[in-house]
């Protein structure tokens, strides 16, 4: 076991990577949410990043504003309950207006809830696919860290295990 300082920060370290490598969801549970996404592109069908994407349930005065990737991709999450099922949900991009229904199974309490509403011209291949992708990274990133901070421990115990310079002195001189 490493102790000490060392100890300290290679624990502080694995910390920090857990935090920045995981996607963090602290969000309501699955029958309480509803999920907005999809992608807003040009007229040509690229990607607009950076768009604003407003989501609102008029009937219960709840909205939420989201801003598009680089992508173009975008996700609003509204806190709608079982009662809630078919309300209507109004999406504004780019000047843009689309409605879309509530719908799920209230009798469903794993299954996400959710609606997807793309503006502008259909694009070529998924957004979010590739390395770019936050989750992929994630996953990527949190590889990467433990294989360093693996190396990092046998480095510390390595150390720990050979005699330090001063102790070979000692037995040097006696």
């Amino acid at each position: 076991m490493v102790g000490g300082l060392q100890g300290r920060r290679l624990w502080g370290a694995l910390t920090v990577l857990i935090l920045i490598a995981s996607p963090v969801f602290a969000t309501h549970e699955a029958d309480h949410r509803f999920i907005v996404h999809g992608t807003v592109r040009d007229d040509h069908g690229n990607p607009v990043a950076d768009a604003k994407v407003i989501v609102v349930d008029p009937r219960v005065d709840q909205g939420m504003t989201a801003f598009t990737d680089r992508n173009g991709g975008y996700e609003a999450l509204l806190h709608l309950h079982d009662t809630d099922l078919g309300d209507e949900i109004i999406v504004t991009a780019l000047e843009q207006r689309k409605t879309v229904r509530a719908e799920f199974d209230p009798g469903d309490k794993v299954t996400v809830r959710k609606a997807r509403v793309d503006f502008g011209a259909p694009g070529s291949g998924r957004p979010g696919s590739g390395w770019d992708n936050p989750r992929m990274l994630g996953g990527a990133g949190l590889i990467v860290g433990a294989a360093a901070l693996f190396f990092l421990f046998r480095r510390f115990r390595r150390r720990k295990k050979s005699p330090s310079m001063k102790s070979r002195k000692k037995k040097q001189a006696s």
